[in-house]
């Protein structure tokens, strides 16, 4: 497990912890089931203090105490809290000399005054372990995203706009509305792929592997499936017609003796851009008792309907009642007030924080989190809405993990929405104000053919089931979900690390 905070101040850290309660293994354990039983208690009371680092270090000193002891369901425990800390501060590795020095190397022509305003400022994201401040990890690039300037300067050194370029071919395209909304089919082939050295795990146990896999939507068409293996280890399988492409595999370990475990599937699918053309006048009524609009007006998980979400929403739209006016209007607001900026979505999923909340607390967000907010916002006015994703494969090389949103009209379907891809013009070194507008223009009701569609929303449940204390994105499933009761290590961790996903042209 990669640790990416300074080894010394752990250890500066766990001796005040130890001193502090008066207490080391040599004094209160006369066995290691007993110095387990300290260390985790120990853990339990420095994270609800919010002492993360120290309580990591405590829960992996009570699995190794446990283990030594035989205890591994106990064990088990301890190394889920161990994971459980690490989640919570894994993405803010530098405290506040360490940013300091980061923001000098990343803008050394920047004034000293200008870098000072992005130690506190305005969508810095930090949190606070063990008595001290820790910066995320994305600050100092989300800043160019935040300064259009640095921006701008940066994607005229490239001389380049690396998404914005490519996308103009549909953003300012003529549109032919009697052709219906989903226009051009650009066909493509998938490979995703878990590569693992058998000796990275344990030799006896489980792995337990939730695997995406494409589905079938109205732009995402003629999915098929080519294979999935090794075929012997699959126990279910949702097919292409479902809200959440998955496979799910178990693989007993004390019989796989590979040097390598490797998982794969590929696949093809047609994916085509989308325009609607609506006009306001004739957008029908919704049908509020039907289960469809019932399922996209609630408060989940992650898109909440709060007082404060639905204050939000009457403030954006006003009198407007319109639901295709009112969704232009909070499209609009995100689009020109929330700058888009990685967020921490390990820190949010481990401490609950719901991504649209996030949003709406700290006025920044990524393409999930900004998604997530627009479906919020419009779920408050009784507009369905939703978040679906999987990964943008934008040209040349510039694909990736990506979500976007979708509200629906009666009389037309779901429309598509995608702010994040429409503030890429806020971007280029050489768009023209009018060029930027309508691009961003294009991203209400349109979407490029460049998706490759795993979910319909987020927050669909796995089946099974897995615990909740194994899972660290359980919203969403653009990278493999891994349990493991037997690893000593995080086993989401590790899959990551060694997950690959390759999409080209057919």
């Amino acid at each position: 497990m990669k640790r990416p905070y300074l080894v010394f101040m752990l250890m500066i850290v766990l001796a005040a912890v130890i001193f502090a309660v008066g207490c080391t293994s040599q004094q209160n354990a006369s066995s290691p089931k007993s110095a387990a039983d300290t260390a985790l208690a120990q853990a339990d009371a420095a994270y609800a203090a919010t002492n993360y680092h120290a309580a990591e270090s405590l829960y992996l000193l009570a699995q190794e105490n446990y283990t030594a002891a035989g205890d591994n369901a106990a064990a088990l425990t301890a190394r889920n809290g161990a994971s459980r800390s690490y989640r919570m501060i894994m993405e803010f590795p530098y405290n506040r000399s360490a940013y300091e020095q980061a923001l000098l190397a990343a803008y050394p022509s920047v004034s000293a005054e200008r870098r000072a305003g992005w130690i506190n400022g305005s969508g810095i994201a930090s949190i606070t372990s063990d008595n001290e401040t820790w910066y995320y990890e994305e600050n100092v690039g989300n800043i160019r995203y935040h300064n259009f300037d640095l921006m701008r300067n940066a994607t005229a050194a490239l001389g380049q706009n690396p998404l914005y370029d490519p996308l103009t071919k549909y953003a300012f395209a003529s549109v032919n509305a009697s052709a219906g909304p989903y226009g051009e089919p650009v066909a493509w082939v998938g490979t995703e792929a878990i590569s693992v050295p058998r000796d990275q795990l344990p030799a006896n146990g489980t792995l337990k592997i939730w695997f995406p896999l494409p589905i079938e939507t109205g732009s995402q068409t003629n999915v098929t499936i080519l294979s999935v293996e090794p075929a012997q280890y699959i126990i279910s399988q949702t097919g292409t017609g479902t809200d959440l492409g998955l496979v799910y595999f178990e693989v007993p370990l004390a019989d796989y003796h590979e040097p390598f475990l490797n998982i794969s599937a590929t696949f093809r699918f047609v994916q085509h851009d989308q325009h609607f053309t609506i006009d306001p006048a004739k957008v029908q009524p919704y049908n509020t008792s039907s289960p469809e609009y019932q399922k996209y007006t609630t408060s989940g998980t992650n898109i909440v309907i709060t007082p404060a979400m639905k204050a939000k929403a009457q403030e954006i739209v006003g009198n407007e009642t319109n639901p295709y006016l009112q969704a232009q209007k909070i499209y609009w607001y995100i689009v020109d007030t929330i700058p888009y900026s990685h967020a921490p979505h390990s820190w949010l999923m481990t401490s609950g924080t719901p991504e649209s909340e996030y949003v709406l607390d700290t006025g920044i967000g990524d393409c999930g989190t900004q998604s997530m907010y627009f479906a919020a916002l419009c779920r408050s006015l009784g507009i369905p809405a939703r978040a679906p994703g999987g990964y943008q494969i934008f040209p040349p090389n510039n694909g990736g993990t990506h979500f976007w949103a979708e509200y629906y009209l009666e009389g037309y379907g779901w429309i598509p929405v995608d702010v994040t891809a429409a503030e890429t013009a806020d971007w280029a070194y050489n768009a023209t104000p009018d060029d930027r507008h309508r691009f961003k223009a294009y991203y209400f009701g349109s979407l490029d053919p460049y998706r490759y569609i795993i979910q319909k929303d987020v927050d669909i449940p796995l089946s099974p089931t897995p615990p909740d204390d194994a899972v660290l994105f359980r919203m969403v499933v653009q990278n493999p979900v891994t349990v493991c009761d037997t690893c000593r290590d995080d086993p989401e961790m590790l899959l990551l690390g060694n997950f690959t996903a390759t999409l080209k042209k057919a």
